[in-house]
């Protein structure tokens, strides 16, 4: 083998590393934005929640029952 093949595998294994670090740093922030997706749908959701409530008058009770069966169905 002879020099310049030595330098170009290294160069190689050198870019898949650092292609490897960037990977990890996306997946972190994929994992970020997808919590933050999740309270915000939550947020929504309980705003839509409420909305119904004062529009419809129902009572609490069954404002807390009908918050329960909207997450059931998500699952």
């Amino acid at each position: 083998m002879n020099d310049t093949n030595i330098i170009s595998i290294t160069d190689i294994i050198e870019n898949k590393v650092r292609k490897q670090k960037e990977l990890e740093g996306y997946e972190y922030q994929l994992e970020d934005l997808r919590r933050k997706k999740f309270w915000i749908e939550k947020e929504i959701q309980m705003a839509e929640f409420i909305i119904a409530a004062v529009q419809s008058e129902i009572t609490p009770q069954q404002f807390v029952k009908a918050l329960i069966e909207a997450e059931l169905k998500k699952e």
